[in-house]
């Protein structure tokens, strides 16, 4: 089995017939970090596309041993930095494997519910192994910005991550953690995990602790709004537009704009392509809001809408959007600039 492009040795992409099993071969075997870690992705995302074609057919879903026996030996794996476990268990984004499907292609719902499938099924079979990881990777010792420590964290709260996502029993761990945890980053990410994979009751009282913990930390509050844009629930986009009436919200603050809309349109893509179109309109009337106060930031934010081409029964609606905008008078050179190329 070729070991191909090892330390990422050209910037290409690379088209290679390797079946699944070269791929368990070089995910469990090689001795170069980034074939290990791209081999990974590389069978995550065959794994992905092939449940995203069983939801498609209204088929039940079977997820690949292959990909679950893979993740299971890569958590017993001891010998291996706890960084590049946490690198390779992460399931490639859901904006990736939608550029991967091509123009017109990109099934929305499809490519979340298969992404969600698959991270579920890894969850539930690896339960034992990513809880003996989490447990093992617990620290008492003073936070300091080592690599150990980092690459620790990493690791654990990505199994924190697996076992939520797979079992809701297991959000009780995210609680404890944001709790007792020393550092910010396992306080965040226990956050993360309860706004993303538990319902209101679990993370409505965490939010708003947090607030009120850190609120007088202007970074800490952008992290906090973040989080809310990025939640998949469906309430997202009219939590979105209250936090933008929020006291610590302000559309002529660059940092604000990017932690909110930007992290919206940018990573939540389940609600940005919302059937009703509500995603576009929302980023479409803030991009004409900061068009006049800030044109470089507002043409920034128009990157999601761009990609019009990509998404299987959102083209019309995205581009209408974009339409709009071209339309609008006054439309800065910046905007106008990002507009117009798009719509060629």
């Amino acid at each position: 089995v070729p070991s191909l492009l090892r330390g990422f040795s050209a910037p290409v992409r690379l088209d290679y017939d390797y079946s699944r099993e070269d791929l368990c071969k070089l995910m469990s075997r090689d001795d170069d970090g980034f074939v290990r870690w791209d081999s990974s992705q590389l069978l995550a995302i065959s794994v992905i596309g092939e449940v995203q074609q069983q939801l498609q057919r209204g088929a039940a879903v079977a997820v690949d041993p292959l990909l679950l026996q893979s993740c299971d030996q890569l958590l017993l794996d001891e010998s291996l930095d706890p960084a590049m476990v946490a690198a390779m268990l992460v399931l490639p984004g859901e904006n990736y494997l939608a550029e991967l499907a091509g123009e017109g292609a990109a099934d929305v719902e499809a490519i979340h519910n298969a992404r969600k499938a698959v991270q579920q099924a890894i969850g539930s079979h690896c339960a034992g192994a990513l809880a003996r990881r989490y447990a093992s990777l617990a620290s008492s010792a003073p936070y300091a910005p080592s690599g150990e420590q980092i690459a620790a964290r990493s690791l654990r709260n990505a199994c924190l991550a697996f076992l939520a996502a797979a079992d809701s029993r297991y959000l009780q761990l995210a609680r404890e953690q944001m709790e007792e945890a020393h550092n910010f980053t396992d306080r965040l990410a226990a956050l993360k995990t309860l706004a993303f994979y538990g319902g209101a009751a679990d993370w409505e009282d965490p939010l708003e602790q947090f607030y009120s913990t850190w609120g007088h930390e202007t970074l800490v509050v952008n992290q906090w709004l973040a989080v809310q844009a990025a939640m998949p629930d469906g309430a997202a986009i009219e939590r979105v537009r209250g936090l933008m009436a929020h006291p610590d919200f302000d559309i002529r603050n660059p940092n604000k704009v990017r932690s909110l809309v930007g992290t919206f349109a940018a990573h939540n893509p389940l609600n940005f392509h919302r059937e009703d179109g509500a995603g576009y309109r929302l980023l479409r009337e803030v991009v004409a809001e900061l068009n006049g106060i800030n044109p470089q930031v507002a043409a920034r934010q128009l990157t999601p809408l761009t990609r019009w081409r990509y998404f299987k029964g959102r083209q019309q609606m995205m581009r209408a959007e974009l339409e709009l905008l071209a339309a609008q008078a006054g439309l800065s050179p910046d905007v106008f600039e990002v507009v117009s190329k798009s719509l060629e």
